[in-house]
């Protein structure tokens, strides 16, 4: 009987984690296919995502009958916040530096669905604004609170959920067709995907994640206004 249930539970475990990590590429494919990226669509598919995470809440709560954040936060003191903020800023530095590696050997990247997406969020303060909230706290509560503790428990395994968490965050942004943004994104996974497991604290994981995206947003409408954009 207990195996039964088991393999029922790790089967409910599964299936949540294949939504939630096909929903956007499958689900938003069909609502946004062949739409122009317009101040309209980017904030719709903001909307798109944050519904991803009122389903996820559901299916946790009256499917899996678990909490959404099976890892409840813990508590630190004061420094141990913008310590946490300063080391992952730096690792995210690094990244982004791995993620030149193909461009020194001579591999083209295609830059032009970001460069869509970036350029109509500088038009608009309040949408830079709630993209980079919206990434924060939708992309850390599904990859990071939602998928690591599950796929801890499917695998059995902590560098197994690092691994598959990451690529999952990285497949989902393969949508903007960049090498490089999906070399970024699968390495920022892997860190903050062992930063979720070793403190167990999402809400720094959030503002981090939502600062790079705003200080990015920033860079890039600097760049392109003064035509160092490339």
């Amino acid at each position: 009987m207990n195996t039964i249930t088991d393999n029922r539970n790790k089967i409910i475990l599964i299936l949540g984690v294949l939504f939630a990590f096909f929903y956007y590429p499958v689900l938003g494919h069909f609502a946004f296919y062949g739409r122009s990226h317009t101040i309209q669509t980017v904030f719709y598919s903001r909307l798109f995502i944050w519904l991803e995470v009122g389903l996820l809440f559901c299916y946790a709560r009256w499917v899996e009958k678990r909490r959404f954040l099976l890892w409840a936060d813990k508590p630190y003191g004061f420094w141990f916040y913008p310590a946490s903020f300063g080391a992952l800023y730096l690792l995210t530095i690094g990244a982004g530096i791995v993620s030149k590696i193909p461009l020194a050997f001579g591999v083209h990247d295609n830059q032009q669905v970001v460069r869509e997406m970036a350029t109509i969020v500088n038009k608009n303060m309040p949408l830079m604004v709630f993209a980079a909230i919206t990434a924060g706290v939708t992309e850390e509560l599904i990859f990071r609170a939602y998928l690591v503790p599950r796929l801890e428990i499917i695998f059995k395994n902590k560098s197994a959920a690092v691994i598959v968490s990451a690529l999952m965050f990285s497949l989902v942004h393969y949508h903007y067709f960049s090498i490089g943004e999906t070399i970024f994104t699968f390495c920022l996974g892997v860190v903050f995907a062992i930063y979720y497991q070793w403190y167990r604290n999402i809400k720094v994981l959030i503002f981090t994640h939502a600062f790079i995206d705003f200080v990015s947003f920033l860079i890039f409408g600097y760049l392109q206004a003064h035509n160092l954009h490339k």
